[in-house]
């Protein structure tokens, strides 16, 4: 008999109910579920999402689909509410903003290891040629200070960064790219653009927070579809999510290097995704912050690359690959491009001179391709150190979900432990991290941190992350 995924919920769902799967035990996994009710992985993968938007099942990182152990719920599909639930953690409770807030007032002080930062150390960016650009620049042309910038850029960069663009499978006119302060900036006048307050946007899970703190002040939901560090987003659970989700404007995507799995998705899927984007109607907002600085041999190919529609929106910025500091980005709108340019006009008016005139000197020179090629080198040889320390450190039950290419680590701890209350641990003793808990509106991922290492080895960095393995071992 065939079942369809509703109809097989309904039959899992009786059968939690009946005492068959007990709270916290592991379900069957996907294939052995298509195989015992002769359904596609598909309508498998379908019912166990299904069931875990309604609170009955929850999937644990690399390990599969559990029963809920969360007080008890009713079974009977649909579900309209959740009853006796167990206590929850107040952390677990308050919103995004809280928790940003207390991130950021945790970690602005000084402290000796701020490994809370999705950076690289100072002296691993070319600042002393930048510095040497900036010196002749202002000896050159010392007036241009005391003169407004105007256009969408300072067309020197513009052009030089058609060309880098060009390399990457990307062909631009310079009126299809407009600076930016950062990427910052970009993905806010691109979701300005394609999105009003109310409507629905898609994003990655676990994702940076600084776009969900973005999409919660532009007034729009983020609607969160979980991303693997093997391939990057789900595109099952996507059709699943555009199948079944009205009202959805865009989606906000990093195909190379996501923040914070350090995951890539292939050609293939990136083109399937804007097979996806063009059935539903969607626009999509490509975030390629990382594409220069990925830890494989050949740059990955932007999503961009393959929209003939305009419908992607491509965000690039140097602040991970060059300066951190300029907070200088790019965007190409496509059909969306004059009124992103409109908004920016009416946001910021145009970007400092400066900064452009200095980026685009360096990219000029030809030396950002050996700046990147020992920057990776440099990231690449933590690795092996880092994976050595944490495996020694932290407590029995921890997984290194991802080493992110050398930039940082993604730590899934034991369910018990909460990351946030750990940072404010740590901090005490000069260590900083990320938790998990501002990468999702929700709290799937309070035992989970990000952890950078892009900066120098030292017994200093190693003595901290063996501390931080012991303050955890402490909430265990």
């Amino acid at each position: 008999m065939q079942y369809s995924y509703r109809q097989l919920a309904e039959r899992i769902s009786a059968e939690i109910e009946r005492g068959h799967y007990r709270p916290g035990a592991r379900l069957p996994s996907l294939r052995s579920v298509s195989e015992q009710h002769s359904v596609s992985i598909s309508t498998a993968l379908r019912c166990y999402r299904y069931l875990e938007t309604r609170g009955v099942v929850e999937a644990r990182a690399k390990s599969g689909m559990y029963v809920a152990d969360r007080g008890r719920v009713d079974l009977r599909l649909p579900v309209t509410a959740v009853v006796a639930r167990a206590p929850v953690a107040y952390d677990k409770l308050v919103s995004l903003q809280h928790r940003l807030t207390e991130l950021y007032s945790l970690t602005e002080q000084d402290l000796p290891l701020a490994l809370h930062l999705a950076s690289a150390a100072p002296d691993w960016y070319p600042c002393a040629a930048l510095a040497e650009i900036a010196r002749r620049q202002l000896q050159r042309h010392p007036t241009r200070l005391g003169q407004y910038p105007t256009g969408t850029g300072w067309p020197a960069l513009k052009q030089v960064l058609l060309k880098h663009l060009g390399d990457c499978g990307v062909d631009l006119q310079p009126a299809e790219l407009l600076i930016t302060n950062g990427s910052t900036e970009a993905l806010s006048v691109a979701l300005r653009a394609v999105a009003q307050a109310g409507e629905t946007v898609i994003v990655e899970s676990p994702v940076y927070f600084g776009l969900l703190q973005m999409l919660e002040n532009l007034g729009l939901r983020a609607l969160e579809i979980p991303c693997t560090v093997a391939g990057g987003l789900s595109l099952e659970a996507l059709e699943y999510a555009l199948e079944h989700h009205e009202g959805v404007r865009a989606m906000v995507v990093m195909p190379a290097f996501q923040n914070p799995l350090g995951s890539a998705m292939s050609d293939k899927n990136k083109k399937r995704l804007l097979r996806l984007a063009e059935q539903y109607d969607i626009s999509v907002i490509e975030d390629d912050v990382f594409g220069d600085i990925t830890p494989h041999q050949e740059r990955p190919t932007p999503l961009k690359a393959w929209d003939r529609q305009g419908r992607v929106i491509y965000c690039g910025s140097c602040s991970k690959s060059v300066a951190p500091a300029y907070r200088l980005g790019w965007v190409a709108g496509g059909r969306h491009h004059s009124r992103i340019v409109s908004l920016k006009l009416s946001h910021s008016l145009v970007t400092p001179w400066f900064e452009q005139v200095v980026l685009a000197e360096f990219l000029q020179s030809g030396a950002l391709y050996s700046h990147l090629r020992k920057l990776r080198e440099r990231l690449a040889a933590n690795i092996a150190r880092a994976v050595t320390v944490v495996a020694h450190s932290f407590p029995r039950g921890s997984t290194l979900v991802s080493t992110a290419g050398g930039w940082w680590l993604w730590l899934e701890l034991p369910p018990t432990i909460d990351c946030l209350a750990l940072l404010r641990r740590a901090v005490a003793e000069g260590i900083a991290f990320t938790p998990g808990i501002v990468f999702s509106h929700t709290s799937k991922y309070a035992h989970c941190l990000r952890l950078n290492i892009a900066r120098p080895w030292s017994a200093e960095l190693e003595r901290g992350i063996v501390r931080l393995g012991e303050l955890a071992q402490q909430f265990v």
